[in-house]
């Protein structure tokens, strides 16, 4: 008879996080550690571009990278700076136009 009171068994490594693989998304790039914090504002994208993107930094490296895929943001992080500059200059210009 199983004892209904026990916690469930698990097949994690050491340190290991259920949401999180040993080797793929949620895993710094870098140096393969699974310990990083959510990344709250930045120059590129103030609040709500390091939300958009998952972005975190790596506790142990410093490296910052997509939480969901594993990769780097740096190509994501250009689009989002080009578009959002676009948008300004097109509203500048037509400001300035009436």
């Amino acid at each position: 008879m199983t004892n209904p009171y026990q916690p469930p068994q698990t097949n994690l490594p050491p340190g290991g996080h259920p949401n999180r693989l040993s080797s793929g998304p949620g895993v710094c790039p870098s140096c393969q550690s699974d310990d990083y914090n959510e990344v709250k504002f930045t120059w590129w994208g103030g609040m709500l571009g390091p939300r958009m993107f998952n972005h975190v930094k790596c506790k142990g490296c410093g490296s910052t990278f997509n939480s969901k895929s594993g990769k780097s943001n740096n190509s994501a992080i250009a689009i989002y700076s080009v578009v959002g500059l676009v948008i300004a200059l097109g509203a500048l210009i037509m400001f300035n136009t009436m």
